[in-house]
């Protein structure tokens, strides 16, 4: 965090920083002026006026003016009260009540005239607030307002002894931004399978959230997830001025599938029919047994099989393996043989013989 201090000897304003965390104000009131040296000599001396930071209404009163044979009264303060104002004049006009605080706001000191003893004004009284952000005083952006008291005017004539002004002290603490980061091990995973995220941020930091899915979690850490499908993970560290993001992808590989058909599973010898094959997921390569090979991960084939055979094919890649069958039934040709005398006597009777094979009757 940040510190920025600023010091006003003079009524104006000031914006404050859009980064703004808390702003400590102390507000000095003017001194009172010293006192004349007698009685009926000249004008009569004045107080010190009241800061007020007009924003909040914190404020601190001015020193009260000196009197003959006494000092004026400190103002008050909630910080600090200003001194009271000395009867002892042999500092000159350098002999000054101090303020509640700082090098302001002191009083003025009073004036010799033999045989009276003169008071110096009071010092200004000193009044001290924090505000944090959100609260009137301390909004990002926000134009605050004070008005600075004058110092109290000198007994008599003359203008060495006058009060001096008072002053506000600004100091105002900011965010940093915050470090976000965030990674995975491994950032490649196959579907079912499960990595490990780990974050970690620092600076001023309120709160972490990751998205999605996970929500709020510490500072920093690690989690293991099993997303469905490739998946962004967004880390984000937060102050109420600043949201630093991180990001990292897992990648989600789909196990192959294999499906393989045939136009028509059962043919007799000799006739021909159609393989085909398709294959999803992450997949790179296709293999078929029976005398195909390696192939395209889609696609056909006339096979003429000799005999019943099953074809395996099987897809690999970075989502793994997997692999289907297809059947394929070759039935043998029928036979018939008919069989009978060649030659037979006038209305004798005629036998045949029939016999089939790989013919279910009819």
């Amino acid at each position: 965090m940040g510190t920025y201090n600023n010091t006003y000897t003079y009524s104006s304003s000031q914006r404050l920083r859009s980064d703004v965390k808390s702003v400590n104000y102390i507000t000095v009131a003017g001194g009172g002026g010293g006192a004349r040296p007698n009685v009926g000599f000249g004008r009569s001396p004045n107080n010190g006026q009241d800061t007020r930071l007009n924003t909040t209404g914190l404020w601190s009163q001015g020193g009260r003016h000196g009197e003959l044979n006494r000092g004026g009264y400190g103002g008050y303060g909630n910080y600090s009260y200003g001194r009271n104002g000395q009867i002892n004049y042999s500092g000159g006009q350098y002999q000054r009540a101090a303020s509640g605080y700082g090098g302001y706001g002191s009083g003025g000191a009073g004036q010799w005239r033999s045989p009276s003893l003169t008071g110096g004004g009071g010092g200004g009284g000193a009044s001290r607030s924090t505000y944090y952000r959100g609260s009137s005083g301390a909004i990002a952006g926000q134009r605050v307002y004070w008005t600075i008291g004058q110092g109290g005017t000198q007994g008599g004539n003359g203008r060495r002894r006058r009060g001096d002004n008072g002053a506000i002290y600004i100091s105002q603490t900011t965010y940093d931004r915050p470090s976000a980061s965030i990674s995975a091990n491994p950032t490649s995973i196959i579907l079912g399978n499960s990595t490990t995220l780990s974050w970690s941020t620092s600076g001023d930091v309120n709160s972490v959230n990751i998205s999605p899915s996970v929500g709020g979690v510490s500072t920093s850490g690690s989690l293991n997830v099993s997303p469905p499908n490739t998946t962004t993970y967004y880390l984000q560290a937060t102050n109420p001025a600043y949201t630093t993001s991180d990001s990292v992808t897992v990648t989600v590989l789909i196990p192959p599938s294999v499906n393989m058909t045939v136009d028509n599973p059962t043919i007799v010898l000799g006739e021909s029919t159609t393989l085909r094959w398709n294959v999803t997921g992450d997949a790179s390569s296709m293999t078929i047994d029976n005398g195909i090979g390696s192939t395209n991960l889609t696609g056909q084939q006339v096979i003429t099989p000799t005999s019943t055979i099953v074809y395996t094919g099987t897809a690999s890649g970075p989502g793994g393996t997997g692999s289907d069958t297809a059947v394929v039934t070759v039935l043998p040709p029928p036979t018939l043989t008919v069989s009978g005398p060649i030659v037979v006597g006038y209305e004798d009777p005629i036998t045949f013989s029939i016999e089939a094979t790989n013919a279910p009757g009819g």
